[in-house]
C-alpha cells in the first residue's frame, strides 16, 4: 500500500491525532510529514480540519509551521503542554486574525452535522450540494487524466412509484444507489430519481462503465419489481476538459446526451 493509500480519507485520522497529544500516531507530525506532504495536500487538509479555512498548500504549509512555533511558545509560557487545537485557535484569533468568532462543538456532534449535510438520508450517497466541492478536488487530481461526469435518470420511476407506492419507490432508489456505490466512491443524488457519478476516466470508458452500471441495476432491481412495472436507467456522459471547464457545463452536456438517447429510443419503439 503506497503513502497516498495510507492517508486517503485521512482527515478523520488527523482529527484523532490532533485531539490527543499523547497519541502514538503523532509520528505523522514528525520526520515523515514532508514525505507525506509531497504526495498529498496534507497541510491544506489539516488547516481546514482545524479551522474550517480553505488555503492553498503552500500557504497552509507556512501556517502549520507558524502554529507549531506558537504551540511551543504557549507551552513554554504556560508551563504545560498546549494542544495543537488550542494553539491553532489562539493563532488564528489573536495573531493571524482571520477567524473572528468561534463556536465550540463536541466532535461527535460535528461529525453528525457534517454527515447529515453531506449525505442523502435515503440513498446514503452524497447530496447535490457537495458536488462542486468534490468536482474541484477531483479536477485538480485529474491533471494528466480525464474527469468524467455521468448523469443517470431512472426511466418510468413515477409510474413505478404510483403503482407500487412510495415505500417500493424508496426501496428501488436505495438499491439503485447501492449498486452505483460499488462502481464509484463519488455518487450524488442530483434529484428525486436522478444520480450523478464522477470518475477519473475518458469518455469511452465512462460510457462503458455506465452501461455496466445500468445492466447491474436492471438485474438487481428485478426482484423488487412487479410484472406490470419496470425500472430502466438512461445515462449521458461528459468529460472534463473536452466537454466543459465547469461542473455546470459538464452536467448540461451529459444531460443533453441522456435525453438524446431517450428520444432515439422512443423513435425506435414506434
Amino acid at each position: 500500500m503506497d503513502k497516498k493509500e495510507n492517508i486517503e480519507g485521512f482527515e478523520e485520522e488527523a482529527l484523532e491525532i490532533l485531539s490527543d497529544d499523547d497519541s502514538p500516531e503523532k509520528k505523522l507530525l514528525g520526520p515523515e510529514l514532508d514525505a507525506i506532504a509531497r504526495e498529498e495536500k496534507f497541510f491544506s487538509h489539516i488547516i481546514h480540519y482545524l479551522t474550517g479555512l480553505r488555503t492553498e498548500e503552500e500557504e497552509a504549509r507556512a501556517l502549520w509551521s507558524a502554529i507549531l512555533d506558537h504551540k511551543y511558545l504557549m507551552s513554554e509560557k504556560l508551563a504545560r503542554n498546549v494542544g495543537f487545537r488550542v494553539a491553532a485557535l489562539d493563532y488564528f484569533l489573536n495573531i493571524d486574525r482571520r477567524l473572528k468568532r468561534v463556536n465550540f462543538v463536541e466532535i461527535n456532534k460535528m461529525k453528525k452535522i457534517w454527515f447529515e449535510a453531506s449525505y442523502d438520508s435515503l440513498t446514503r450517497v452524497f447530496r447535490k450540494n457537495v458536488m462542486d466541492y468534490w468536482f474541484s478536488r477531483m479536477k485538480e487530481e485529474a491533471a494528466a487524466k480525464k474527469l468524467a461526469v455521468i448523469f443517470f435518470d431512472v426511466d418510468g420511476f413515477k409510474k413505478y412509484n404510483d403503482r407500487l407506492g412510495h415505500l417500493a419507490g424508496d426501496a428501488a432508489l436505495y438499491e439503485i444507489a447501492r449498486v452505483m456505490r460499488k462502481f464509484s466512491e463519488k455518487v450524488f443524488r442530483f434529484g428525486g430519481d436522478e444520480f450523478v457519478i464522477m470518475v477519473q476516466m475518458g469518455l469511452a470508458n465512462a460510457r462503458e462503465l455506465a452501461a455496466k452500471i445500468t445492466k447491474k441495476i436492471r438485474a438487481s432491481t428485478q426482484a423488487l419489481e412487479k410484472a406490470e412495472s419496470s425500472i430502466g436507467i438512461s445515462f449521458g456522459a461528459a468529460v472534463y476538459p473536452d466537454d466543459g471547464a465547469s461542473l455546470k457545463e459538464l452536467l448540461n452536456a451529459a444531460d443533453k446526451r441522456l435525453y438524446k438517447k431517450k428520444s432515439e429510443r422512443k423513435k425506435d419503439a414506434k
